[in-house]
Protein backbone atom coordinates (compact mmCIF):
# COMPACT_ATOMS: atom_id res chain seq x y z
CA UNK A 1 0.00 0.00 0.00
CA UNK A 2 3.13 2.27 0.92
CA UNK A 3 5.57 2.96 -1.65
CA UNK A 4 9.19 4.12 -0.75
CA UNK A 5 8.41 7.20 -2.39
CA UNK A 6 5.39 7.47 -0.79
CA UNK A 7 6.81 6.73 3.26
CA UNK A 8 5.15 10.26 3.72
CA UNK A 9 1.37 9.04 3.77
CA UNK A 10 1.93 7.01 7.27
CA UNK A 11 3.55 10.27 9.03
CA UNK A 12 -0.01 12.01 7.43
CA UNK A 13 -2.60 9.10 8.80
CA UNK A 14 -0.43 9.70 12.32
CA UNK A 15 -0.63 13.27 11.98
CA UNK A 16 -4.59 13.18 11.95
CA UNK A 17 -4.82 10.49 14.49
CA UNK A 18 -2.53 12.62 16.71
CA UNK A 19 -5.44 15.83 15.75
CA UNK A 20 -8.04 13.61 16.99
CA UNK A 21 -6.46 12.03 20.04
CA UNK A 22 -5.50 15.63 21.30
CA UNK A 23 -9.26 16.78 20.15
CA UNK A 24 -11.13 14.07 21.91
CA UNK A 25 -9.38 14.67 25.02
CA UNK A 26 -8.74 18.34 25.69
CA UNK A 27 -7.19 18.17 28.86
CA UNK A 28 -6.27 20.89 30.72
CA UNK A 29 -2.08 20.94 30.17
CA UNK A 30 -0.73 21.77 33.52
CA UNK A 31 2.40 23.36 32.01
CA UNK A 32 -0.24 26.20 31.00
CA UNK A 33 -0.38 27.31 34.35
CA UNK A 34 3.25 28.52 34.32
CA UNK A 35 2.62 30.02 30.80
CA UNK A 36 -0.28 31.95 32.36
CA UNK A 37 1.75 33.62 35.17
CA UNK A 38 4.83 34.05 33.12
CA UNK A 39 2.35 36.22 30.09
CA UNK A 40 1.54 38.34 33.15
CA UNK A 41 -2.86 36.98 32.63
CA UNK A 42 -3.05 36.03 36.15
CA UNK A 43 -1.26 38.78 38.42
CA UNK A 44 0.56 37.54 41.44
CA UNK A 45 0.21 40.83 44.04
CA UNK A 46 2.32 41.00 47.32
CA UNK A 47 3.15 38.77 49.91
CA UNK A 48 4.20 37.06 46.89
CA UNK A 49 2.81 33.03 46.79
CA UNK A 50 5.10 30.31 46.71
CA UNK A 51 3.40 29.92 43.47
CA UNK A 52 5.08 32.91 41.80
CA UNK A 53 8.14 31.70 42.99
CA UNK A 54 7.40 27.97 41.42
CA UNK A 55 6.41 29.24 38.10
CA UNK A 56 9.20 32.04 38.04
CA UNK A 57 12.07 29.75 38.95
CA UNK A 58 11.22 26.56 36.99
CA UNK A 59 13.17 26.25 33.90
CA UNK A 60 11.12 24.66 30.84
CA UNK A 61 10.37 25.38 27.51
CA UNK A 62 6.88 23.86 28.55
CA UNK A 63 6.47 27.28 30.28
CA UNK A 64 7.83 29.22 27.73
CA UNK A 65 6.24 27.69 24.62
CA UNK A 66 2.47 27.76 26.65
CA UNK A 67 3.58 31.75 27.44
CA UNK A 68 3.88 32.49 23.53
CA UNK A 69 0.53 30.54 22.77
CA UNK A 70 -1.03 32.43 25.34
CA UNK A 71 0.54 35.73 23.74
CA UNK A 72 -0.33 34.73 20.10
CA UNK A 73 -4.05 34.83 22.08
CA UNK A 74 -4.70 30.86 21.91
CA UNK A 75 -7.27 29.79 24.31
CA UNK A 76 -6.64 27.67 27.16
CA UNK A 77 -8.14 24.96 25.37
CA UNK A 78 -6.23 24.88 22.22
CA UNK A 79 -2.98 26.28 23.20
CA UNK A 80 -3.68 23.06 25.31
CA UNK A 81 -4.88 20.65 22.54
CA UNK A 82 -1.68 21.81 20.85
CA UNK A 83 0.64 20.90 23.23
CA UNK A 84 -1.01 17.48 23.81
CA UNK A 85 -0.62 17.13 20.10
CA UNK A 86 3.15 17.36 20.02
CA UNK A 87 3.44 14.70 22.37
CA UNK A 88 0.89 12.79 20.92
CA UNK A 89 2.49 12.58 18.02
CA UNK A 90 5.95 11.80 18.72
CA UNK A 91 4.76 9.07 20.72
CA UNK A 92 2.88 8.07 17.33
CA UNK A 93 6.09 8.56 15.53
CA UNK A 94 8.60 6.38 17.49
CA UNK A 95 5.96 3.84 17.26
CA UNK A 96 6.13 3.42 13.64
CA UNK A 97 9.53 4.22 13.09
CA UNK A 98 10.61 1.15 15.99
CA UNK A 99 7.54 -1.05 13.88
CA UNK A 100 8.71 0.06 9.99
CA UNK A 101 12.75 -1.03 11.21
CA UNK A 102 11.78 -4.30 12.34
CA UNK A 103 9.11 -5.14 9.99
CA UNK A 104 9.99 -3.52 6.73
CA UNK A 105 6.08 -2.98 6.37
CA UNK A 106 4.37 0.33 6.27
CA UNK A 107 0.72 -0.64 6.29
CA UNK A 108 1.33 -3.05 9.42
CA UNK A 109 3.56 -0.77 10.82
CA UNK A 110 1.41 2.40 10.97
CA UNK A 111 -1.88 0.05 11.52
CA UNK A 112 0.00 -0.95 14.61
CA UNK A 113 1.47 2.38 15.71
CA UNK A 114 -2.06 3.65 15.83
CA UNK A 115 -3.62 1.34 17.57
CA UNK A 116 -0.85 1.23 20.61
CA UNK A 117 -1.33 5.48 20.44
CA UNK A 118 -5.39 4.65 20.79
CA UNK A 119 -5.16 2.26 23.37
CA UNK A 120 -2.34 4.16 25.09
CA UNK A 121 -0.24 0.98 25.64
CA UNK A 122 2.79 0.63 27.65
CA UNK A 123 4.13 -1.30 30.66
CA UNK A 124 2.77 0.29 33.70
CA UNK A 125 3.59 2.60 36.12
CA UNK A 126 6.13 2.26 38.62
CA UNK A 127 6.91 4.99 41.37
CA UNK A 128 6.11 7.29 38.90
CA UNK A 129 3.13 6.97 36.40
CA UNK A 130 3.59 6.19 32.29
CA UNK A 131 1.91 9.23 31.19
CA UNK A 132 0.86 8.69 27.22
CA UNK A 133 -2.33 11.34 27.00
CA UNK A 134 -2.83 13.20 30.02
CA UNK A 135 -2.82 16.28 31.52
CA UNK A 136 0.32 16.32 33.19
CA UNK A 137 2.76 17.72 30.63
CA UNK A 138 5.81 17.51 32.05
CA UNK A 139 6.01 13.82 32.34
CA UNK A 140 4.24 13.13 29.41
CA UNK A 141 6.56 15.25 27.25
CA UNK A 142 9.56 13.60 28.78
CA UNK A 143 8.36 10.02 28.05
CA UNK A 144 7.38 11.09 24.71
CA UNK A 145 10.32 12.67 23.47
CA UNK A 146 12.45 9.74 24.65
CA UNK A 147 10.40 7.28 22.82
CA UNK A 148 11.21 9.07 20.02
CA UNK A 149 14.58 9.57 20.60
CA UNK A 150 14.92 5.40 21.30
CA UNK A 151 13.32 5.34 17.69
CA UNK A 152 15.51 7.49 16.08
CA UNK A 153 18.98 5.91 17.41
CA UNK A 154 17.72 2.45 15.99
CA UNK A 155 16.97 3.83 12.65
CA UNK A 156 20.51 5.73 12.43
CA UNK A 157 18.97 9.00 12.53
CA UNK A 158 21.49 10.43 14.92
CA UNK A 159 21.71 14.02 14.27
CA UNK A 160 18.12 13.82 14.77
CA UNK A 161 18.90 11.93 18.24
CA UNK A 162 21.44 14.41 19.21
CA UNK A 163 19.09 17.45 18.64
CA UNK A 164 15.92 15.68 20.44
CA UNK A 165 18.11 15.14 23.51
CA UNK A 166 19.44 18.27 23.68
CA UNK A 167 15.72 19.84 23.70
CA UNK A 168 14.45 17.61 26.08
CA UNK A 169 16.99 19.09 28.46
CA UNK A 170 15.34 22.09 28.20
CA UNK A 171 12.15 20.33 28.69
CA UNK A 172 12.48 18.04 31.36
CA UNK A 173 15.99 18.94 32.47
CA UNK A 174 16.11 15.66 34.69
CA UNK A 175 14.75 13.35 32.10
CA UNK A 176 16.60 15.17 29.50
CA UNK A 177 20.18 14.92 31.34
CA UNK A 178 19.68 10.83 31.69
CA UNK A 179 19.19 10.78 28.24
CA UNK A 180 21.92 13.18 26.84
CA UNK A 181 24.75 11.02 30.11
CA UNK A 182 23.28 7.58 28.57
CA UNK A 183 24.31 8.70 24.92
CA UNK A 184 27.51 10.28 25.36
CA UNK A 185 28.69 6.91 27.41
CA UNK A 186 27.44 4.93 24.58
CA UNK A 187 29.52 7.44 22.43
CA UNK A 188 32.37 6.86 24.76
CA UNK A 189 32.36 2.91 24.37
CA UNK A 190 31.55 3.26 20.52
CA UNK A 191 34.86 4.45 19.88
CA UNK A 192 33.34 6.05 16.71
CA UNK A 193 35.19 10.06 15.37
CA UNK A 194 32.53 9.98 12.29
CA UNK A 195 29.22 9.01 14.85
CA UNK A 196 31.09 11.72 17.30
CA UNK A 197 31.11 14.37 15.11
CA UNK A 198 27.26 13.50 13.77
CA UNK A 199 25.73 13.79 17.46
CA UNK A 200 27.99 16.83 18.06
CA UNK A 201 26.47 18.96 14.81
CA UNK A 202 23.21 17.50 16.11
CA UNK A 203 23.78 18.81 20.09
CA UNK A 204 25.27 22.33 18.62
CA UNK A 205 21.85 22.78 16.56
CA UNK A 206 20.15 22.18 19.80
CA UNK A 207 22.01 24.62 21.31
CA UNK A 208 20.97 27.47 20.38
CA UNK A 209 17.39 26.95 21.58
CA UNK A 210 18.43 25.71 25.35
CA UNK A 211 20.97 28.86 25.20
CA UNK A 212 17.89 31.41 24.16
CA UNK A 213 15.44 29.45 26.66
CA UNK A 214 17.88 29.56 29.64
CA UNK A 215 18.11 33.26 29.10
CA UNK A 216 14.76 33.93 29.27
CA UNK A 217 14.41 32.02 32.03
CA UNK A 218 17.14 33.67 34.02
CA UNK A 219 15.30 36.79 33.16
CA UNK A 220 12.31 35.95 34.70
CA UNK A 221 13.59 34.26 37.75
CA UNK A 222 12.98 36.07 40.87
CA UNK A 223 15.14 34.19 43.46
CA UNK A 224 15.04 32.52 46.09
CA UNK A 225 14.20 32.91 50.14
CA UNK A 226 15.57 30.48 53.49
CA UNK A 227 14.39 28.13 54.55
CA UNK A 228 14.19 25.22 57.53
CA UNK A 229 15.49 22.38 56.58
CA UNK A 230 13.70 20.39 59.27
CA UNK A 231 10.91 21.67 57.35
CA UNK A 232 12.14 20.04 54.14
CA UNK A 233 12.93 16.83 55.77
CA UNK A 234 9.24 16.55 57.59
CA UNK A 235 7.60 17.18 53.64
CA UNK A 236 9.90 14.53 52.24
CA UNK A 237 9.18 11.54 55.07
CA UNK A 238 6.20 12.53 55.28
CA UNK A 239 4.12 13.86 52.44
CA UNK A 240 6.18 13.20 49.50
CA UNK A 241 4.84 10.55 47.11
CA UNK A 242 7.31 9.77 44.33
CA UNK A 243 10.29 8.95 46.81
CA UNK A 244 9.25 7.16 49.48
CA UNK A 245 8.34 3.55 47.99
CA UNK A 246 11.38 1.90 49.17
CA UNK A 247 11.23 -1.87 49.29
CA UNK A 248 7.79 -1.77 47.32
CA UNK A 249 8.76 -3.61 44.13
CA UNK A 250 6.82 -3.36 40.30
CA UNK A 251 7.51 -7.02 39.09
CA UNK A 252 5.18 -6.96 36.54
CA UNK A 253 6.93 -4.19 34.96
CA UNK A 254 10.32 -5.60 35.85
CA UNK A 255 8.94 -8.79 33.80
CA UNK A 256 7.67 -7.18 30.71
CA UNK A 257 11.63 -5.07 30.98
CA UNK A 258 12.85 -8.67 30.83
CA UNK A 259 11.16 -9.54 27.74
CA UNK A 260 12.17 -6.87 26.06
CA UNK A 261 15.16 -6.85 26.96
CA UNK A 262 15.78 -10.45 25.87
CA UNK A 263 14.38 -10.42 22.59
CA UNK A 264 15.82 -7.32 21.44
CA UNK A 265 18.98 -8.56 22.27
CA UNK A 266 18.29 -11.91 20.59
CA UNK A 267 17.37 -9.94 18.09
CA UNK A 268 20.91 -7.91 17.59
CA UNK A 269 22.26 -11.37 18.28
CA UNK A 270 20.90 -13.11 15.08
CA UNK A 271 21.62 -9.94 13.39
CA UNK A 272 25.51 -9.69 14.40
CA UNK A 273 24.36 -6.08 15.36
CA UNK A 274 25.45 -6.10 19.40
CA UNK A 275 28.62 -3.62 18.06
CA UNK A 276 26.31 -0.74 16.76
CA UNK A 277 25.74 2.13 18.36
CA UNK A 278 21.82 1.13 19.22
CA UNK A 279 22.57 -1.88 20.90
CA UNK A 280 25.09 0.24 23.35
CA UNK A 281 22.25 2.88 23.60
CA UNK A 282 19.57 0.70 24.78
CA UNK A 283 21.41 -2.09 26.83
CA UNK A 284 22.73 0.58 29.12
CA UNK A 285 19.58 2.28 29.18
CA UNK A 286 18.01 -0.81 30.34
CA UNK A 287 20.34 -2.04 33.01
CA UNK A 288 21.29 1.21 34.39
CA UNK A 289 18.00 2.39 35.04
CA UNK A 290 17.21 -1.15 36.63
CA UNK A 291 20.18 -1.24 38.44
CA UNK A 292 19.54 2.14 39.87
CA UNK A 293 16.02 0.86 40.55
CA UNK A 294 16.93 -2.02 43.04
CA UNK A 295 19.47 -0.29 44.42
CA UNK A 296 17.22 2.39 45.42
CA UNK A 297 14.58 0.28 46.75
CA UNK A 298 16.65 -2.12 48.98
CA UNK A 299 19.73 0.54 50.00
CA UNK A 300 18.02 3.92 50.04
CA UNK A 301 20.69 5.49 51.89
CA UNK A 302 22.87 5.22 49.38
CA UNK A 303 21.89 8.13 47.28
CA UNK A 304 22.49 11.50 47.94
CA UNK A 305 20.18 14.18 48.51
CA UNK A 306 20.62 15.62 45.30
CA UNK A 307 19.81 12.63 43.34
CA UNK A 308 16.50 11.83 45.50
CA UNK A 309 14.97 14.61 44.24
CA UNK A 310 15.43 13.89 41.03
CA UNK A 311 13.53 10.72 41.75
CA UNK A 312 16.18 8.27 40.52
CA UNK A 313 13.36 5.42 40.05
CA UNK A 314 11.74 7.25 36.99
CA UNK A 315 14.25 6.23 34.81
CA UNK A 316 12.99 2.70 34.56
CA UNK A 317 9.35 3.95 32.34
CA UNK A 318 11.35 5.44 29.72
CA UNK A 319 11.36 2.57 28.02
CA UNK A 320 7.62 1.82 28.68
CA UNK A 321 5.98 3.22 25.63
CA UNK A 322 8.70 1.99 23.09
CA UNK A 323 8.74 -1.04 24.86
CA UNK A 324 5.49 -3.09 22.98
CA UNK A 325 6.80 -1.97 19.68
CA UNK A 326 10.23 -3.09 19.95
CA UNK A 327 8.73 -6.26 21.52
CA UNK A 328 6.27 -6.91 18.88
CA UNK A 329 8.78 -5.87 16.08
CA UNK A 330 11.96 -7.80 17.04
CA UNK A 331 9.32 -10.89 17.37
CA UNK A 332 8.07 -10.35 13.54
CA UNK A 333 11.88 -10.42 12.68
CA UNK A 334 12.61 -13.42 14.48
CA UNK A 335 9.71 -15.24 12.82
CA UNK A 336 10.88 -14.31 9.33
CA UNK A 337 14.25 -15.79 10.29
CA UNK A 338 12.77 -19.09 11.05
CA UNK A 339 10.99 -19.03 7.54
CA UNK A 340 7.90 -18.46 8.72
CA UNK A 341 6.10 -17.29 5.23
CA UNK A 342 6.03 -13.49 5.60
CA UNK A 343 1.98 -13.49 4.38
CA UNK A 344 0.91 -15.60 7.31
CA UNK A 345 2.78 -13.97 9.66
CA UNK A 346 1.49 -10.56 8.27
CA UNK A 347 -1.91 -12.06 8.84
CA UNK A 348 -1.39 -13.06 12.29
CA UNK A 349 -0.16 -10.14 13.94
CA UNK A 350 -2.84 -8.38 12.49
CA UNK A 351 -5.01 -10.83 13.77
CA UNK A 352 -3.69 -10.66 17.46
CA UNK A 353 -3.58 -6.75 17.40
CA UNK A 354 -7.44 -6.19 15.99
CA UNK A 355 -8.68 -9.07 18.40
CA UNK A 356 -6.56 -6.87 21.65
CA UNK A 357 -8.31 -3.90 19.78
CA UNK A 358 -11.46 -5.79 20.12
CA UNK A 359 -11.07 -6.56 23.79
CA UNK A 360 -10.40 -2.57 24.41
CA UNK A 361 -12.78 -1.62 22.44
CA UNK A 362 -13.66 1.01 25.11
CA UNK A 363 -11.07 3.13 24.51
CA UNK A 364 -12.28 3.73 20.88
CA UNK A 365 -15.62 4.90 22.64
CA UNK A 366 -14.26 6.98 24.55
CA UNK A 367 -12.11 8.84 21.59
CA UNK A 368 -15.36 8.93 19.40
CA UNK A 369 -17.45 10.37 22.53
CA UNK A 370 -14.73 12.85 23.45
CA UNK A 371 -14.53 14.04 20.01
CA UNK A 372 -18.09 14.47 19.37
CA UNK A 373 -18.34 16.11 22.86
CA UNK A 374 -15.91 18.80 21.44
CA UNK A 375 -17.55 19.39 18.69
CA UNK A 376 -21.12 20.02 20.39
CA UNK A 377 -21.80 23.84 20.84
CA UNK A 378 -23.51 23.03 24.07
CA UNK A 379 -20.20 21.74 25.17
CA UNK A 380 -20.27 24.19 28.19
CA UNK A 381 -19.89 23.25 31.95
CA UNK A 382 -22.54 25.07 34.12
CA UNK A 383 -20.10 24.60 37.01
CA UNK A 384 -17.93 26.71 35.33
CA UNK A 385 -19.78 29.27 34.46
CA UNK A 386 -19.40 31.48 38.25
CA UNK A 387 -15.36 31.44 37.11
CA UNK A 388 -15.98 32.27 33.58
CA UNK A 389 -18.08 35.81 35.36
CA UNK A 390 -14.81 36.34 37.79
CA UNK A 391 -12.50 36.42 34.75
CA UNK A 392 -14.25 39.35 33.14
CA UNK A 393 -14.45 41.38 36.25
CA UNK A 394 -11.44 43.03 38.32
CA UNK A 395 -10.98 41.39 41.67
CA UNK A 396 -7.87 42.65 44.00
CA UNK A 397 -5.58 40.07 46.12
CA UNK A 398 -5.39 36.68 46.27
CA UNK A 399 -8.16 33.74 46.94
CA UNK A 400 -8.27 31.63 49.42
CA UNK A 401 -9.10 28.14 47.60
CA UNK A 402 -10.06 24.93 47.99
CA UNK A 403 -9.21 21.72 46.22
CA UNK A 404 -12.57 21.68 44.22
CA UNK A 405 -11.94 25.37 43.28
CA UNK A 406 -8.21 26.05 43.28
CA UNK A 407 -7.63 24.77 39.18
CA UNK A 408 -10.97 26.81 38.21
CA UNK A 409 -9.62 29.97 40.29
CA UNK A 410 -6.50 29.58 38.11
CA UNK A 411 -7.65 28.21 34.92
CA UNK A 412 -11.16 29.48 34.21
CA UNK A 413 -11.34 33.17 36.30
CA UNK A 414 -7.55 33.32 35.81
CA UNK A 415 -6.75 34.35 39.10
CA UNK A 416 -4.34 34.02 41.99
CA UNK A 417 -4.95 31.92 44.22
CA UNK A 418 -2.71 31.20 47.48
CA UNK A 419 -1.35 27.77 47.07
CA UNK A 420 -2.64 24.40 45.34
CA UNK A 421 -4.09 21.71 47.03
CA UNK A 422 -4.31 19.35 44.76
CA UNK A 423 -0.87 19.16 44.45
CA UNK A 424 2.60 20.79 45.50
CA UNK A 425 4.91 18.16 44.53
CA UNK A 426 7.23 20.68 43.60
CA UNK A 427 8.64 21.05 46.53
CA UNK A 428 11.50 18.47 46.01
CA UNK A 429 12.86 21.35 43.21
CA UNK A 430 11.92 24.43 44.99
CA UNK A 431 12.90 23.52 48.86
CA UNK A 432 13.09 27.38 49.98
CA UNK A 433 9.36 27.12 49.26
CA UNK A 434 8.35 24.92 52.15
CA UNK A 435 8.28 26.96 55.19
CA UNK A 436 5.97 29.95 53.40
CA UNK A 437 4.11 26.55 52.17
CA UNK A 438 3.26 24.90 55.28
CA UNK A 439 2.58 28.22 57.29
CA UNK A 440 -0.15 28.89 54.75
CA UNK A 441 -1.31 25.10 55.13
CA UNK A 442 -1.61 25.72 58.98
CA UNK A 443 -2.84 29.28 58.78
CA UNK A 444 -5.68 29.25 55.95
CA UNK A 445 -6.38 25.18 56.38
CA UNK A 446 -5.46 24.14 60.28
CA UNK A 447 -3.75 21.56 58.53
CA UNK A 448 -0.87 20.12 61.00
CA UNK A 449 2.31 19.50 59.35
CA UNK A 450 3.48 16.35 61.04
CA UNK A 451 0.02 14.60 60.20
CA UNK A 452 -0.50 14.88 56.54
CA UNK A 453 -4.77 14.19 55.25
CA UNK A 454 -2.77 11.27 53.37
CA UNK A 455 0.72 9.82 54.27
CA UNK A 456 2.39 10.51 51.27
CA UNK A 457 0.43 12.06 49.24
CA UNK A 458 0.04 16.04 48.56
CA UNK A 459 -3.30 15.98 47.79
CA UNK A 460 -5.74 18.19 50.28
CA UNK A 461 -9.49 16.77 49.78
CA UNK A 462 -12.13 19.49 51.02
CA UNK A 463 -13.58 17.07 53.08
CA UNK A 464 -9.76 17.78 55.60
CA UNK A 465 -10.98 21.46 55.46
CA UNK A 466 -15.04 22.02 55.41
CA UNK A 467 -15.17 22.17 59.13
CA UNK A 468 -12.42 24.41 59.45
CA UNK A 469 -13.96 27.01 56.66
CA UNK A 470 -17.17 26.47 57.90
CA UNK A 471 -15.65 27.42 62.00
CA UNK A 472 -13.97 30.24 60.96
CA UNK A 473 -15.29 33.81 62.21
CA UNK A 474 -15.21 36.89 60.08
CA UNK A 475 -12.34 38.13 62.51
CA UNK A 476 -10.23 34.84 61.15
CA UNK A 477 -10.94 35.46 58.24
CA UNK A 478 -10.06 39.38 58.28
CA UNK A 479 -7.21 38.42 59.63
CA UNK A 480 -5.99 35.98 57.20
CA UNK A 481 -6.50 38.78 54.58
CA UNK A 482 -4.50 40.88 56.31
CA UNK A 483 -1.52 38.50 56.47
CA UNK A 484 -2.20 37.39 53.09
CA UNK A 485 -3.60 40.17 51.05
CA UNK A 486 -6.43 37.27 50.29
CA UNK A 487 -10.03 39.23 49.89
CA UNK A 488 -11.60 36.03 48.43
CA UNK A 489 -12.82 33.01 49.18
CA UNK A 490 -13.93 30.06 46.81
CA UNK A 491 -15.82 27.35 48.32
CA UNK A 492 -18.82 24.69 47.34
CA UNK A 493 -22.10 26.14 47.90
CA UNK A 494 -23.32 23.78 50.20
CA UNK A 495 -20.35 24.71 52.97
CA UNK A 496 -22.06 28.01 55.20
CA UNK A 497 -19.25 30.49 55.35
CA UNK A 498 -19.47 33.38 57.62
CA UNK A 499 -18.42 35.87 54.98
CA UNK A 500 -20.48 37.80 52.13
CA UNK A 501 -21.76 35.69 49.12
CA UNK A 502 -21.02 37.68 46.23
CA UNK A 503 -21.46 35.11 43.69
CA UNK A 504 -22.93 32.26 43.60
CA UNK A 505 -24.19 28.91 41.40
CA UNK A 506 -25.45 25.60 42.17
CA UNK A 507 -21.92 23.88 42.66
CA UNK A 508 -19.77 27.03 44.00
CA UNK A 509 -19.89 30.15 46.26
CA UNK A 510 -17.77 33.26 45.94
CA UNK A 511 -17.50 34.97 49.25
CA UNK A 512 -15.67 38.84 50.13
CA UNK A 513 -13.61 38.97 53.21
CA UNK A 514 -14.96 42.15 54.42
Amino acid sequence: MFRKNNNIIPFFFIFIVSVILSYSYSFYQVALDGGLVLSGIIDYPNPISPLKYYYHNSWTLLHQVSEILLRLDFSIINASRILLFFSTFSFGIAAYLILTKFTNDHFLSLFVSIIILILQKNFGDTDYPSLIISNHTYGMFGLALSSLIFSLILNSSHKLSAFFSVLLVGIHPVIGIWILSIILLSLLLQRDKKLFKVYLKGFLYGCPIIFLSFIWFIENNIGQISFNKENFKIYMDLWDGHRNQSGFIHYEYLIKTFLLFFIVNFYLFLTNKKGEFFSKFFNLSVVLSSLIYFVYKFFPNLFADFLIKAMPTRFLILHSFVGWPFIIGSAYWICLKFNLKIKFIQKLFLFLVILHSIQQYKNFIDVKQGFLKQLSIQNENNENSIFKEISKSSYEGYFITTKSTTSQIGRIALKPALVHLYSFNFIPYHPYLVDIYFEILNDVYKIDINNPPILNNTDIPDIFIKDEFENKSRTDWIALKKKYNANYVAAPTEWKIQLDLIKRNKFFSIYKIQ
